[in-house]
């Protein structure tokens, strides 16, 4: 879709962590983005909320759609 190769490299939590770290990240931001992440790994941020359709009054798009939109508005131009 964007003409542009992309890869997924996993990390453990520990080299996120490290990572964070190295960019300069505070070291109660990277613990917390870890508790995070930790959570979405075992699939307990799995459920779709429905925050989008209270706030916006429409469905939340799919990836796929919102990628396609923001490709053709010039997003990774």
């Amino acid at each position: 879709m964007t003409g542009r190769s992309i890869s997924y490299v996993e990390v453990t939590p520990e080299e996120y962590h490290a990572e964070l770290l190295a960019e300069g990240c505070p070291e109660e931001t990277a613990s917390a983005l870890n508790l995070l992440f930790a959570g979405m790994r075992t699939g307990h941020l799995a459920e779709p909320a429905d925050g989008v359709r209270r706030v916006l009054g429409r469905d939340a798009l799919d990836f796929d759609s919102y990628a396609v939109r923001a490709a053709a508005a010039g997003a990774w131009s």
